[in-house]
């Protein structure tokens, strides 16, 4: 296991923005509509190190599949674990691809 290469990691998050910029407060007071907050899937370095994988069981994911979700295909990933263990091995591309609404396959 010490001849391995680490994975490469960056942590993803949500970055909200709250406050419009003079632009956007003018457009909004033009069109008579408030102000939406948006947000925006951001990458960041992480402050304490990714989570160690145990090779001889990769597994952090533990979830029992429904019925339901074997017969409709899709399978529902907890928030966190999708950002802890997922997400973060993957580009920032790709993890937006999500946000967008496209789907992944995955074997089970």
């Amino acid at each position: 296991m010490s001849d391995q290469r680490p994975l490469l990691s960056m942590k993803k998050t949500f970055f909200y923005n709250f406050f419009p910029s003079k632009a956007e407060e003018e457009a909004c007071k033009i069109n008579n509509t408030p102000y939406e907050v948006t947000r925006e899937l951001v990458e960041i370095r992480n402050l304490y190190p990714a989570p160690r994988i145990d090779l001889q069981n990769p597994w952090q994911i533990k979830k029992k599949i429904t019925h339901y979700e074997i017969v409709v295909g899709m399978l529902m990933i907890p928030f966190f674990e999708m950002f802890e263990y997922i997400l973060r091995y993957w580009t920032l591309d790709v993890a937006k691809s999500l946000e967008n609404g496209c789907n992944v396959c995955v074997d089970m």
